[in-house]
Order: structure tokens, then C-alpha cells, then sequence
């Protein structure tokens, strides 16, 4: 019975001698290294044994046959009759013949290569991992659920000046600064938030947050965050707000300069009549009056976009914010003998929320670059549209229109089309467009001309 379970069961087994000749191996054995009965007879224990294991095993069964231990276990390479490496963990005991008490020695092997391929292949992954996230520029970090760090990659140091030991186990929120807190939340997003240094001063960040779902009860267990230094990117951002503002001023200060010019020239021939003594009629005062208006409708309407407010939102009008901005450029257009309409909604009560300013300088810039796209007797079609839960402005103009190529790249800083252009005013536009949940696209065949269509989600009407 004993036999049968020997050689029946599914363990490798030998039976050795204590010159570690085998007396008897089952079935297990062969299959274990692929050699039949025949072909292990023949072989010898160091043959089939790892050279670098085979030592360690020989001491420790020379202990066991010397009474020094009664056992030992250890894990043990062996080769396959393939050449390819088994590992096993192999334990030895003495037994004994109960007729001539005679000493044996039972070996039985468990089988753990494929345990330890898995084991090999998840270390070399966890290695691999681990080597990307510790030479990353970027700061990688692994969070539990409630916020604080498990671990931390070493590129903090050179961003904010701790060493990764010091902030195992930190709640994150609290290296956020305080105003920007309540934009961080445990949700999976990309935010910019100011990040507070070592020495107590803060710079920007960005992080990438995401969640890591555990599969058995399908909740988030942590969260994986990816943050990247964007100091100089917020810098420069900060240089290219400065230089479209003193962009923006230098053509409202020539386009100023040029509207009230041209109501002046009348009102000074009407003075110099006067203080000739020559008689002037009430037609002329009437004239002068007029003009006055008109200087002052253009300085009120340049004030309103250049004093500085706060950018609140507020309902606003777009027939109405449309209106003011062409009126500015209508004098102009007249004087260059080009048109510009607008073909209104007078029926829809539908507004955005948004700030006046910031949009009236949107489609001033658009407006400025139509004028400047058409010639001579050129036009201008501006329309307001509903459709669906926006409303969609449309600026339509006949002028040269642009290539497929350079559509691409409007919006993108120092691009420009024109000659002195710099590419700044749409790209502060594309900003602005942005923040107010809105988007523009552009249309455009060579020689045909362009349409500009920016489109706002409109707001409820009042109750």
C-alpha cells in the first residue's frame, strides 16, 4: 500500500542512499524532469542539479546524515532533460528499514516553477515600474483613499525641496495653498493648483489625478497622481497677457486718434467761421452738435473696453454687445469704403453669462482681422443664431481667405497672417472663448473669404 502511494502520488519523490545513489523514484520525478526510468538510473544527483545549488544542498544533507539536523528544506534549481531551469522546494528526512535498521533518506520535491515565472515576471514589472516612476521629472505619487501619501517619487526633492521619507504618510492637501484647496478633490481631472515648497514659498503645479479601482468590490482603494512643474509656463503666460494688453492699447490709442480726427476737421472749419464774425447758420451749430455726440458715443464706447472692472459674470445681451463693438469699427469701415452688417435677432431674449469686457475684446479682435482680410468695397456679415442650448455668432467676410495649412495654426502665440501681426490678439480670444465655456471654429477657401463662428452655452430666461 505504502508502494502504491509512493509511486502514485502527483509529489516527486526519490528515495536515496547515503552515498546519494537513488533506490527508488515514482513517476512525479520522471515527469518532473522529463527523463524515463531508464535514463534516471543513470544520472546522478549533482547531474541534474543547479550548480550553483548543488553545493549548498550536499552540505546540509552531509548535517542530516551526521545527526545534525533531522530535516531540511530549501528551494532548488534543477535542469530539465530540455535544458530549461525547474525550481522545487526540496525537503529531505532520514527514514529507516524497521527489519535491518538500516538509514534511507526520502526527498520529495513541490513544484514551483511556474510560481516562480509569475513571481520573477511580477518582480521584474514592479522593477520596471519603479525605475520610470524614480527617474521621472515628474512627481509620482500613490495616495490612499482618504488623501495621504503612500508613496512618492524622488523627483519631489528638486521641485520642492523634500526628501520623499518626510512625507510618507503626509494628508496632501495640506501642501496646497489654502485658496486653491477647494479645487482639489479626489476626482480624476487635471488641475493647477500652487503647490507650497520646503522653505514655505509656493509655485505652480499641475497634477493629472487617477482613480485606482479595486476589482473585488469595485470602489477606489487609491489614487495615482502625476504633477509637473508649470512655473515658467504661468510666467509666460503672465508676458503674453502683458504684451496683447500693450498690443491691444497701441491700436486702440491709433484707432482713437484716427476716429476723432475726422469729426474734429468739421467742428474746427465751423470754429474758425465763427471767430471770422462771418455768419453761420443754425444748419452748421446743428452739424457741430453732431459731431460733439459722435466723439463722445466713440470715447464711451473705447472706455468701456479698456477701463479696468473686475471680470464678473453677468447675464449679458449679445444683440446688444454686438451693436457696441460694430458701432466702433463702422467709421472705419466707412472711411476704407468697406461695409459691415448685421443682421440681427431682434426677437430673441436668449443671454450668456459672461463678462462684457472680455467678450466685446473677442469680437473686437475677430472684427479687426475681417477688416483687415477685405479690400476696397469688401463686406462684412455678422449674425446672431440660436441653435439647440447656444447661441452661435457668425462673421462672414469676402476677403482673401486662408489656406487649410495656417487655419491649423491660428490661435498659437507670435502666428500671425499679417505683416506687423503677432498672433497674440486670438490667441487671448481662444482664452477668453475658453472661460466662458464657449468654442470657435473657422471656415475659410482662398480667394473666397473666411467665416468665424464662436458659439456661448446661452442662460435660462429670467423668471
Amino acid at each position: 500500500m505504502f508502494r502504491d502511494i509512493f509511486h502514485q502520488s502527483t509529489l516527486p519523490q526519490v528515495v536515496i542512499e547515503p552515498d546519494l545513489t537513488y533506490i527508488e523514484m515514482n513517476n512525479a520525478f520522471f515527469q518532473f524532469l522529463g527523463y524515463t526510468k531508464e535514463e534516471c538510473d543513470s544520472l546522478t544527483i549533482e547531474s541534474i542539479s543547479h550548480p550553483d545549488d548543488f553545493l549548498q544542498d550536499f552540505r546540509q544533507f552531509q548535517r542530516l546524515h551526521n545527526g545534525i539536523i533531522k530535516e531540511y528544506e530549501m528551494v532548488k534549481r534543477y535542469i530539465h532533460k530540455n535544458g530549461q531551469i525547474k525550481t522545487g522546494r526540496l525537503k529531505v528526512c532520514t527514514i529507516r528499514d524497521q527489519k535491518t535498521k538500516k538509514k534511507f533518506f526520502l526527498a520529495q520535491i513541490y513544484d514551483l516553477t511556474e510560481f516562480t515565472k509569475v513571481y520573477e515576471g511580477l518582480r521584474q514589472s514592479e522593477q520596471k515600474y519603479r525605475l520610470l516612476a524614480e527617474n521621472s521629472s515628474d512627481i509620482i505619487c500613490l495616495h490612499d483613499s482618504h488623501g495621504h501619501i503612500l508613496y512618492i517619487s524622488p523627483s519631489i526633492k528638486g521641485e520642492l525641496g523634500y526628501e520623499p521619507e518626510e512625507l510618507i504618510g503626509c494628508y496632501s492637501p495640506k501642501l496646497v495653498h489654502p485658496e486653491d484647496q477647494d479645487f482639489v478633490t479626489l476626482e480624476e481631472q487635471t488641475i493647477a493648483f500652487r503647490a507650497k515648497k520646503k522653505n514655505g514659498s509656493y509655485i505652480w503645479m499641475e497634477t493629472a489625478i487617477k482613480k485606482v479601482i479595486d476589482d473585488e468590490c469595485h470602489s477606489m482603494s487609491q489614487f495615482i497622481t502625476v504633477t509637473r512643474n508649470i512655473q515658467k509656463r504661468k510666467e509666460t503666460d503672465e508676458l503674453l497677457r502683458k504684451s496683447e494688453k500693450l498690443a491691444v492699447v497701441g491700436q486702440m490709442a491709433a484707432a482713437v486718434a484716427h476716429e476723432i480726427r475726422n469729426p474734429l476737421t468739421p467742428i474746427k472749419g465751423f470754429i474758425q467761421l465763427l471767430n471770422s464774425g462771418a455768419e453761420v447758420s443754425s444748419h452748421y451749430s446743428a452739424i457741430i452738435l453732431n459731431e460733439i455726440s459722435r466723439i463722445e458715443s466713440i470715447l464711451s464706447e473705447f472706455l468701456s473696453l479698456a477701463k479696468p472692472t473686475e471680470r464678473k459674470k453677468e447675464a449679458i445681451c449679445v444683440n446688444e454687445l454686438l451693436e457696441q463693438v460694430i458701432q466702433i469699427f463702422t467709421p472705419q469701415a466707412f472711411l476704407a469704403n468697406k461695409e459691415i452688417l448685421f443682421q440681427k435677432n431682434g426677437e430673441s431674449n436668449k443671454k450668456i453669462n459672461g463678462d462684457s469686457n472680455s467678450l466685446k475684446q473677442v469680437f473686437y479682435n475677430v472684427l479687426q482681422n475681417a477688416l483687415d482680410a477685405i479690400e476696397e468695397k469688401g463686406r462684412i456679415m455678422v449674425n446672431l443664431e440660436e441653435g439647440g442650448e447656444v447661441l452661435c455668432v457668425h462673421i462672414n467676410d469676402n476677403g482673401c481667405g486662408m489656406p487649410d495649412e495656417r487655419i491649423k495654426l491660428i490661435g498659437e502665440p507670435f502666428y500671425s497672417t499679417k505683416e506687423k501681426g503677432t498672433g497674440l490678439g486670438l490667441m487671448t480670444s481662444y482664452n477668453i472663448i475658453e472661460n466662458h465655456d464657449g468654442s470657435i471654429s473657422f471656415e475659410s477657401k482662398e480667394g473666397e473669404g473666411t467665416t468665424v463662428t464662436i458659439s456661448f452655452p446661452y442662460v435660462e430666461k429670467e423668471a
